[in-house]
């Protein structure tokens, strides 16, 4: 599975940051500039079941914004 960060932003102006195809903390790290721009600061944050698989080896991720 590709990796992606998807940014839903409510009518009411609530974000949510969803890190799709990450294992282990690499979701933390590619959603930690977008949390604190889009969400100001402190925020909720629920780990998946994936964040506790270790990270795979050898791949290249490269974050544009």
């Amino acid at each position: 599975m590709a990796q992606m960060i998807v940014i839903d932003i409510s009518p009411a102006g609530s974000v949510k940051i969803d890190a799709q195809g990450f294992q282990g903390c690499g979701c933390a790290e590619a959603t930690e500039q977008l949390e604190l721009v889009l969400g100001g600061g402190q925020r909720k944050r629920t780990e998946k079941p994936e964040y506790y698989q270790p990270a795979s080896t050898g791949a290249t991720t490269k974050l544009t914004f």
